[in-house]
């Protein structure tokens, strides 16, 4: 595929646009980074390692020295950090999207904050910038909030007894869950929300660094098939590139066409998730969203 091509006939010009990414550095933050650039989008990359975010930026501007990029160092494990980020952010004059791409898989069984560190890099730290950034997005005409999810989020259920699924030993349950109340939340916050649109989108299956928390042995017998298999992380990018000029109804999400897995990105209804497990999230999400609130005002 000729992603130029494909991106020019797909994808709305972003010039003058300026767009807050996270997880810029990772397996596909760094395409869609370079997709952005090649349709002209002004940058602001939060990330926790600036020194490879130095080695990005300079690949930016090659691919394109007229757009400008700003990096402000934001690690989403640590609440103080994401506060201090928020703080320039709004420093800007205008933010017209941001795309949520940050992810964690498997870490270290650390328990901050009440929490569990998948939990809050892909839910709790997420969801509170989303909701923050709202009233600088709702001044944009494109007025955006993308966000990265996965399959992952179908293999699990609310548990009122064990929110983060800490208790588990499954990695896979661990982050699906946080996908799910990530996307979750928001799509019931964005339910009264006027102005910004959300465009919740998946890649699909794909090899990226994720897979580094595999055991060696797994990720030699996965590592060729999945590269033959599914798409690159490359092509897998291009759903969030397209999820900033993609209308997406309520529980609708854009990800490949064959069975969530090849093909171009479509819309498709988001299944298994119960009227009882939505609200139960979104009331979690906003109680938490306040107890941090409370603690660094």
């Amino acid at each position: 595929m000729n992603i130029k091509k494909f991106l020019d006939k797909n994808c709305i010009d972003l010039k003058d646009k300026v767009i807050v990414l996270n997880g810029s550095t990772g397996g596909l933050g760094q395409y869609i980074a370079k997709m952005l650039v090649m349709k002209n989008a002004n940058l602001i990359l939060l990330d926790r390692d600036l020194v490879k975010g130095e080695i990005l930026k300079k690949q930016l501007k090659e691919i394109n020295g007229n757009v400008f990029i700003k990096q402000i160092p934001v690690d989403l494990s640590n609440f103080n950090s994401l506060i201090d980020g928020i703080k320039q952010l709004n420093e800007f004059e205008k933010i017209d999207a941001l795309i949520l791409n940050a992810g964690a898989y498997h870490l270290p069984r650390v328990q901050s904050d009440e929490y569990n560190q998948v939990f809050k890099i892909n839910f709790i730290s997420p969801y509170f910038l989303a909701k923050k950034l709202l009233p600088k997005l709702r001044k944009s005409s494109l007025a955006k909030v993308v966000v990265m999810s996965s399959l992952a989020y179908k293999f699990t259920t609310f548990n009122s007894n064990d929110i983060d699924y800490t208790s588990s030993n499954n990695a896979n349950k661990i982050y699906g869950n946080s996908k799910k109340f990530l996307m979750t939340s928001l799509f019931e916050l964005f339910k009264n929300e006027k102005k910004v649109t959300l465009s919740i989108v998946h890649p699909g299956i794909t090899y990226t660094n994720i897979t580094r928390h595999f055991n060696k042995f797994l990720k030699f017998i996965i590592k060729v098939p999945m590269k033959i298999v599914f798409n690159s992380p490359k092509k897998a990018s291009i759903c969030a590139i397209l999820g900033l000029n993609t209308t997406l109804n309520s529980y609708e999400w854009l990800g490949p066409k064959y069975f969530d897995i090849w093909g171009k990105p479509i819309p498709k209804n988001i299944k298994k998730i119960s009227e009882n497990e939505k609200l139960d999230i979104y009331n979690l999400a906003n109680e938490i969203y306040n107890q941090i609130e409370s603690q660094l005002n």
